[in-house]
């Protein structure tokens, strides 16, 4: 390892002098700290804007979570309301004997069934889903059962 000759020393320290000359004059300039300032300013801003949505989302999620608590208390009210309701018009009505009967394997035309889902397709939009597969199932089994062999 060699070591440094006094020449050498006395460069290293006259350079890191200039460094440290240069160094204090370029921060003592007004540029830097106005920049700093304007950065200090929109980081609070920034922070004060983040504090300020935290509060909003937690009150909002309080008030959602106390909308549906008040919902499902209600639907709740209703529904004993009217399960009451039912039990006590079924108690008070004559039971009428079954005259029709039940047929259980009903086929429908495919047309007969995606008119039906047309029909229904924006109140019920899953029913109509439902109906058109449906209607796709026959239709494939019809032309299996119709095929020649």
């Amino acid at each position: 390892m060699t070591t440094f000759t006094p020449d050498q020393w006395l460069i290293l320290g006259l350079a890191f002098a200039l460094g440290l000359f240069l160094g204090m004059a370029l921060l003592a300039s007004p540029k830097w700290k106005q920049r700093y300032r304007e950065e200090v300013r929109r980081r609070e801003a920034a922070e004060a804007e983040n504090a300020q949505l935290r509060r909003d989302a937690n009150e909002m999620d309080s008030l959602r979570t106390a909308a549906a608590r008040d919902e499902a208390r209600r639907r709740t009210d209703t529904d004993n309301a009217r399960t009451a309701a039912t039990r006590e018009e079924v108690a008070r009505a004559p039971v009428a004997p079954r005259t029709d009967t039940v047929v259980a394997d009903v086929r429908h035309p495919p047309e007969e069934m995606r008119a039906e889902a047309d029909r229904i397709d924006e109140t019920h939009p899953g029913e109509a889903e439902s109906l058109r597969r449906a209607a796709e199932r026959d239709e494939e089994r019809r032309r299996a059962e119709t095929r020649p062999l």
